[in-house]
């Protein structure tokens, strides 16, 4: 069996058992039995990371590092249950896809790589494989790792999407979460009761694909609204889109009323020359003897933080053609409990940066008169230049492919900003084979790079034996 086959097989059984982010109980199980049955030592710590131990009887040890959930997304027209149903993976030629869900390559390819070097027979240090919980709604594993969850002075984390780059750094974020109660009565004119949906979008990674001026659903929904709020009075019944801090809003998402007898065709002619208009979809709602609408001035709001909120790149780095420095994500927005919600994520390698650009959210949010918490914040990465480890990688990788790898900081966030606060002797670098369009439905992972992914860490590692 060739080493790519052996991927695809442990790739296929990680893709088989549910794991969106808190729901990684399965396959932390699936870890521990795997674990056993090779008769490697094992650790969980209090919050649900593992640590899988193969003593290889050297003086040295290097940690590989995955985390174990993956961003649950999928077309609308798709029955999937990501609770209970596995992802049905599409070879095609060189890449694979899912039908219609996100693969969830990032980061089971990270992990099937890591198992399959754990279980190489070559010369290597001792390996401590370290999978984290609920990485894509927070870092949330990263944060609470256990002290002696890494015992070694390396570590490769292997969350990269781009074979061909080893990565040294990356941004920081933080979310901001904006509230408004609202209040409701009662309307019950089936003539003038609407709703519009914006579909299809491609969405993406909002830290990697955000410099790529994709729409962002939520934006496009508020935009049209907007459009219709110029011509009569209107208020909303319901609101809601996106529902990942860190995917670009794909779908959003609204039922209204307007006051005066605007028709079907009326609303459509309004509409009809915002950007991207054939993801907007508009209908008439059914008579449902009366709905819950909200008031005329708080619809106003609403529209206007969403119209306001800035959405995108904030900033790039200075004298670096096309390196993001900090940006925006209107991530989500819905209604429960009595309020409107919504989730704006912030990205910025520099605090300043971030700094300015938590306080424009905040402001758009004092001027749509709603409330705001800001919090949720991972630290950014800083580079090492000088690291042994990107030595070794770099010095390999220009043997075994007669090139350079690209040396380079990425604008997402990755663990290993938060564990080398904690484990402050870490030389590391961060590695992986290619994934486009992560968090999206249109997610595939190119086999071609796993096999390079693969023949780099196994000469790195007879390197560092």
């Amino acid at each position: 069996m060739t080493d790519l086959e052996k991927f695809m097989q442990i790739f296929r059984e990680i893709s088989s058992i549910p794991r969106c982010s808190g729901n990684e109980s399965q396959i932390a199980n699936w870890l521990i039995h795997r674990a056993e049955s090779k008769k490697y030592t094992w650790n969980i710590d209090s919050a649900g990371n593992i640590l899988i131990k193969v003593d290889n009887g050297s003086e040295k040890t290097l940690a590989l590092q995955n985390h174990m959930d993956m961003v649950c997304e999928k077309h609308n027209n798709i029955k999937h249950d990501f609770h209970k149903d596995p992802i049905k993976i599409i070879k095609d030629g060189k890449w694979l896809n899912a039908d219609g869900t996100t693969l969830g390559a990032d980061n089971g390819a990270g992990m099937a790589i890591a198992l399959l070097l754990a279980d190489a027979d070559i010369s290597k240090p001792n390996i401590e494989l370290v999978f984290t919980v609920d990485e894509e709604r927070g870092l949330v594993g990263a944060n609470n790792l256990g002290d002696k969850m890494i015992t070694g002075h390396m570590l490769i984390n292997l969350d990269t999407e781009t074979e061909g780059e080893v990565i040294i750094g990356c941004a920081g974020g933080r979310d901001t979460l904006v509230k408004k109660k609202i209040d409701t009565f009662d309307w019950s004119n089936s003539k003038n009761t609407f709703s519009i949906e914006v579909n299809g979008l491609k969405g993406g990674h909002s830290g990697l694909d955000i410099n790529k001026n994709r729409y962002n659903a939520i934006k496009l929904l508020g935009k049209a609204l907007s459009c219709i709020a110029k011509n009569t009075n209107i208020r909303l019944i319901k609101i809601e889109g996106g529902n990942a801090h860190n995917a670009i809003p794909r779908y959003a998402y609204a039922e209204f009323v307007v006051e005066e007898s605007l028709v079907y065709e009326n609303l459509k002619e309004i509409i009809c020359n915002i950007k991207a208009k054939d993801y907007i979809s508009i209908e008439m709602l059914r008579h449902n003897n009366s709905y819950k609408t909200i008031p005329t001035q708080c619809t106003k709001d609403i529209l206007k933080f969403i119209d306001e909120v800035p959405h995108g790149v904030h900033s790039y780095v200075p004298e670096i053609d096309d390196k993001v420095e900090a940006s925006s994500n209107l991530a989500i927005i819905t209604m429960r409990n009595g309020f409107v919600e919504f989730l704006v994520s912030q990205r910025s390698s520099d605090a300043e940066r971030m700094d300015n650009l938590t306080l424009e959210i905040e402001n758009t949010a004092k001027k749509a008169n709603m409330e705001f918490t800001t919090g949720n914040e991972y630290p950014g990465w800083t580079p090492d230049t000088e690291s042994e480890l990107l030595k070794t990688v770099r010095e390999t990788y220009r043997e075994i492919f007669n090139r350079e790898i690209k040396v380079d900081i990425i604008h997402a966030g990755l663990e290993c900003g938060i564990i080398k606060e904690k484990f402050r002797n870490l030389d590391m670098v961060s590695i992986g084979p290619t994934i486009e369009n992560a968090h999206s439905p249109e997610e595939r992972l190119d086999l071609e790079s796993v096999e390079k992914i693969l023949y780099l860490l196994q000469n790195t590692l007879k390197k560092l034996a």
